[in-house]
């Protein structure tokens, strides 16, 4: 296939997803947010083939039409519970509990794992506990955690300190440190069988070129670690987002994850959850958008981020430059 029918394609692809996308839209806004509709599309199935779909589940209380979605984001009403503003509030609280929990988890997993390679007693003592509490499903720990932040901030102590108030009197805390144990453990546990990952050989091969333990780790070891750690960020990216809704869900009045509890427990209505769940939906791609291009710009040599270029370019792989490689060891400590 040549480059001119590669593009060809690619184009054509881009404008049947557009198309598909449009369509999907269309048939919501029109068709599927139709009572009258689906009940007739219900009572036409039902007769041919004798099975009631229950198309009716497909209510505009449920599904409420696109337009309408629009317009609670985008007007206020009387309530004040809604335009972009109200919205704005509480994906800042959500994204804030996010960004935060997310470099503070993988900070400390990065660097466990590097304990663990260099400290066995440590790695032997601490890495079962871990893998015991990761088996913990979030939905168990959560209200647990929350129930400790409430305890904590009718102490005297905590509300005497601003700095003890800000994190155990507010949910800010309790939301960020959901986080950090939801993005903590793939990260620790990737990062950790990367950097074991180089093998005897070659720290054999360094260390006759006179390189030390540190020039092994910088000049070898997180080159090996980068692919795998930078794979696990882009699922923590996503489940940071997650995990901080489903604690505003259980647990607090402010976030994105309390609008959506709020409107299934109809203090608002449908519009909300809907609004609520198209901005986390962004918030979670340009965060995993974000992580790529870190990818991008710390391992170019890479394998992965050699095969996305080439799927977004439509260059052949043979005509794809060499990976650089890894910097080289010189001689001397």
């Amino acid at each position: 296939m040549t480059m001119n029918q590669k593009k060809f394609w690619e184009e054509k692809s881009f404008w049947i997803n557009i198309i598909a996308i449009v369509f999907i839209f269309l048939s919501w806004e029109f068709l599927f947010a139709n009572q009258g509709t689906m009940d007739a599309i219900s009572l036409i199935v039902e007769q041919l083939t004798g099975w009631d779909p229950r198309l009716h589940a497909l209510s505009p209380m449920a599904t409420p039409r696109p337009s309408r979605i629009a317009n609670i984001l985008t007007n206020v009403p009387p309530n004040g519970r809604g335009g972009w503003a109200y919205f704005q509030t509480h994906a800042a609280s959500t994204l804030t509990a996010a960004v935060f929990g997310f470099f503070i988890g993988n900070g400390i997993a990065v660097l466990l794992a590097v304990l663990f390679v260099y400290i066995k007693p440590l790695e032997r003592t601490m890495m079962p506990p871990f893998l015991i509490m990761r088996s913990i499903p979030l939905a168990a720990i959560t209200p647990l955690l929350l129930r400790i932040r409430f305890t904590l901030a009718d102490m005297p102590v905590v509300q005497e300190s601003e700095i003890l108030h800000a994190v155990f009197g507010t949910d800010v805390g309790i939301k960020m440190l959901i986080v950090v144990i939801i993005v903590f453990f793939p990260t620790m546990i990737n990062t950790h069988a990367g950097l074991k990952s180089i093998s005897p050989s070659e720290i054999e091969l360094m260390k006759s070129l006179n390189a030390s333990e540190w020039d092994i780790f910088w000049k070898a070891r997180i080159f090996t670690a980068m692919p795998l750690t930078f794979a696990a960020l882009k699922i923590a990216s996503a489940s940071s987002v997650l995990a901080v809704t489903m604690a505003e869900w259980l647990g607090s009045n402010h976030g994105l994850g309390y609008i959506m509890s709020q409107g299934s427990s109809a203090s608002l209505d449908s519009r909300h959850v809907w609004a609520s769940i198209l901005i986390i939906t962004l918030v979670g791609l340009i965060f995993y958008w974000a992580v790529s291009m870190l990818e991008k710009i710390f391992i170019p040599w890479h394998e992965s981020v050699l095969a996305l270029k080439q799927a977004m370019s439509g260059q052949e792989l043979d005509t794809l430059p060499e990976p650089a490689a890894a910097p080289a060891v010189t001689s001397g400590a």
